[in-house]
């Protein structure tokens, strides 16, 4: 769903205008800095990737850093999407409350509250359905502290950029996969991060399962020390974490296949990490059934191309600039 977090209670708190400049901007907030990227569409429909920053800040340096990196690149006014920070939200996949739509936030606010590490009333929800549950019962609730997005989109605003919506990584990346021309049959996506992850599984362009991993790019590059493994260069006790990362992703794989889709993920892509990780495409191409490969973005996005680090830590700034409803 496009409408995710584009709140109108909380966005018609800043006043805005349709913007007459080219181009869309997607944003992504982290715990200690941000990722901004500028996209445009050439004649053809081709996605242009037109810059790409990715930078380490904290508190108000960070707004100042990126009102600069708003002037300079000519972004004041243009239509931007944020993805929040890990960490500063809740994803719960619920059953739908059986009520009348009016009174529908209300109710799931009171359903998901023994689950928010916050007060419910101070949370700010939304809602948006499994596509592939084959009912309108199972839904996902996004829920966030109204004050925190309040005041995320006041320093954005602050630095220059026209919000039009808030949303969330596990969409950021939907958009993505949506992508791929495989879809169809359902993709599967591993992300890791520093000290944790995240596996999720798109079919027909809608986020069909979402979970999240205990372990990251960290603990597996700790217990690297370069000893080779059945041809592949990976520790003992890389090993092991391995295995725990692939009975994760088996289990998740295997409850998509049996309780959402009934239809097997052929796919799965590794989005880029913050470091590389030896020996992992292959380790988990031998133990797993799908294939498995790295997301690459050459395939629809031209202009610039990311590397090094913000290979990784733009993805999902690019996502959520794919928003349709940027460019209305």
């Amino acid at each position: 769903m496009d409408d995710l977090f584009s709140i109108d209670g909380i966005l018609a708190l800043f006043k805005r205008k349709k913007s007459k400049l080219t181009g869309v901007v997607g944003l992504t907030l982290f715990s200690d800095g941000f990722a901004l990227v500028q996209l445009d569409y050439a004649a053809n429909g081709e996605v242009l990737l037109k810059m790409a920053h990715s930078v380490e800040c904290g508190g108000d340096n960070c707004t100042a850093t990126l009102a600069a990196l708003v002037k300079e690149h000519g972004l004041t006014g243009m239509p931007c999407a944020v993805v929040l920070p890990r960490g500063s939200y809740n994803l719960i996949q619920i059953n739908r409350p059986d009520v009348p739509e009016e009174e529908l936030r209300d109710a799931v606010r009171w359903q998901i509250k023994d689950l928010l590490d916050f007060p419910a009333e101070e949370a700010v929800i939304d809602l948006f359905s499994n596509g592939d549950s084959g009912s309108q019962e199972v839904t996902f609730a996004v829920a966030a502290r109204e004050s925190d997005v309040l005041a995320a989109v006041e320093g954005m605003r602050t630095a220059g950029l026209e919000i039009k919506a808030i949303d969330i990584p596990e969409l950021a990346l939907r958009n993505i996969l949506a992508k791929n021309v495989e879809n169809e049959r359902g993709v599967a996506l591993l992300i890791l991060w520093e000290d944790n992850g995240l596996i999720t599984v798109v079919r027909n362009g809608e986020l069909s399962m979402s979970r999240r991993l205990n372990f990251g790019v960290g603990e597996l590059l700790a217990a690297a020390d370069n000893e080779s493994i059945e041809g592949v260069e990976i520790s003992q006790a890389q090993q092991a974490i391995l295995d725990d990362v692939v009975l994760e992703i088996q289990r998740s794989l295997d409850y998509y296949e049996s309780s959402i889709s009934r239809q097997a993920v052929s796919t799965l892509m590794l989005a880029p990490a913050i470091q590389p990780i030896p020996g992992l495409n292959d380790y988990l191409n031998t133990y797993l059934a799908p294939d498995v490969r790295e997301l690459d973005l050459a395939g629809w996005l031209g202009g610039e191309s990311l590397s090094g680090i913000e290979r990784s830590r733009c993805l999902a700034a690019v996502g959520v600039a794919l928003r349709s409803d940027l460019l209305k």
